[in-house]
C-alpha cells in the first residue's frame, strides 16, 4: 500500500443541548446530546511514510485514532497524519473528537473502506477515553462519551433554529480533568424526564421546547461548573426572545438558541435548517 493517501473531514459542535447521567445496571454513566456546528471543521490528510508522525505534533489523539484504525483493519503501513482545523481548542467545541473522527475517516478513505458512525465512535473513544458524538454528523443522538456507544437515536432532524456560539471566557479546559458530577438522585430522575421531553421536542420539530430542555440542563450544571458569565448571557438571550441557552459539558462555550439571528460581539452564528447529515462526503478529497 506504499504511496497511498487519504483525506477526510469532521465537524465540531456548539456544546450540549442536554447533559447528565443515567443508571445502567449497577453504575451511573454520563450521557451527552451534543449540538453539531457544521461550520466548524477539522480535516485530516494521511499518506504512507517511513515512520508514524503527526502535524501539528501536539495532535496526539488524532495519530492515536489513526493507529487504532490501522490495527482494527489490519493495515501494517505507518502513516504521516496532518490535521488542519478551525475549531476552537479547549473551549468545549469538540476539537479533539473532530480531529480523531477525521483521522479515522482518512484511513478508511485511503483503503476504500466504508465504516459506520458506530465503528468510528468505538475507535475514537479508545483514542480519547471520553469523546463527543460528532461522528454522527447532524444526526441527533444521546451518546455515552466514556463507552463510545449510543444511548438513544432521535428519529427526527434538529428543529429549525438559529444558533449563536459564545465563548464565556476563562482558562482552557481539558475534558479528562472534568470529573463527572456527583448528581443527586432527584437529578438522575430529572434527566430521564428531560430525555423524554427532548424526544418529544424533536418529533414535533419544536425548537422552543428544545430550548427549554437546554436551559434546564445548563442551570443544573451551574451547580457543578458555575461560570460568572452564564447569568448575564441568559438574561441577554431572554431579552432577545431566544428559545434557550445550551452549555458545553467541558469548556467555556455557550449557545444561544433562537428563532432569528441574535447579534453578540465575537460570536459565531449559524442556522440549523432541519438537516440530519452534514455534507461531508463530497468534501473529503
Amino acid at each position: 500500500m506504499s504511496g497511498y493517501s487519504g483525506r477526510a473531514e469532521a465537524i465540531g459542535h456548539a456544546g450540549e443541548i442536554l447533559q447528565g447521567a443515567v443508571r445502567i445496571l449497577n453504575r451511573i454513566e454520563p450521557f451527552l446530546v451534543t449540538l453539531p456546528a457544521p461550520d466548524f471543521r477539522s480535516e485530516a490528510a494521511i499518506c504512507t511514510s517511513e515512520a508514524w508522525s503527526v502535524h501539528p505534533p501536539w495532535k496526539i489523539k488524532a495519530i492515536r485514532a489513526a493507529q487504532l484504525a490501522c490495527q482494527r483493519w489490519g493495515i501494517e503501513e505507518t502513516l504521516k497524519v496532518e490535521v488542519r482545523s478551525d475549531i476552537p481548542i479547549a473551549r468545549g467545541c469538540g476539537s479533539s473528537t473532530a480531529d480523531c473522527v477525521a483521522a479515522v475517516r482518512a484511513v478508511a478513505d485511503m483503503t476504500g473502506r466504508q465504516c459506520t458512525a458506530e465503528e468510528i465512535a468505538c475507535l475514537v473513544q479508545q483514542a480519547e477515553i471520553a469523546s463527543d458524538s460528532t461522528m454522527f454528523d447532524l444526526q441527533p443522538v444521546a451518546f455515552l462519551p466514556r463507552s463510545g456507544r449510543v444511548l438513544h437515536h432521535f428519529n427526527a432532524p434538529w428543529p429549525a433554529m438559529h444558533v449563536t456560539i459564545v465563548d464565556l471566557g476563562g482558562p482552557a479546559v481539558e475534558t479528562l480533568n472534568c470529573p463527572t458530577p456527583n448528581y443527586e438522585e432527584s437529578e438522575l430522575d430529572e434527566f430521564y424526564w428531560l430525555l423524554d421531553e427532548l424526544g418529544r421536542a424533536m418529533e414535533a420539530r419544536d425548537a422552543a421546547a428544545l430550548g427549554r430542555v437546554a436551559t434546564r440542563s445548563a442551570i443544573i450544571h451551574q451547580k457543578y461548573r458555575p461560570h460568572p458569565e452564564f447569568q448575564p448571557l441568559y438574561r441577554k438571550a431572554c431579552e432577545a426572545g431566544a428559545f434557550g441557552v445550551a452549555l458545553a459539558h467541558s469548556g467555556t462555550v455557550a449557545a444561544v438558541l433562537s428563532p432569528k439571528a441574535v447579534y453578540i460581539e465575537g460570536a459565531v452564528a449559524y442556522a440549523m435548517e432541519g438537516a440530519q447529515h452534514a455534507d461531508l462526503a463530497g468534501r473529503r478529497r
